[in-house]
């Protein structure tokens, strides 16, 4: 992953943390299920683009064998 991952164990942790008051527990929770939603649209994202991207136009292979002959 990037420099941004989510370390989902610490988070889980935190929220098994019984000093933790309920509507910060539920913030967590939250914020955690964001998290995971954003990077998977980041990677359909970063897929999407990868395909674009190298699917894009490409040379005939009759143009190719002429420019390398």
């Amino acid at each position: 992953m990037n420099k941004a991952s989510l370390n989902e164990a610490k988070f889980e942790t935190l929220l098994n943390d019984p000093s933790l008051k309920e509507q910060h527990r539920e913030l967590i929770a939250e914020l955690l299920s964001t998290a995971r939603q954003l990077s998977a649209e980041n990677t359909r994202l970063r897929r999407t683009l990868l395909k674009k991207s190298s699917g894009g136009q490409r040379m005939s292979s009759k143009l190719k064998d002429a420019l390398y002959e």
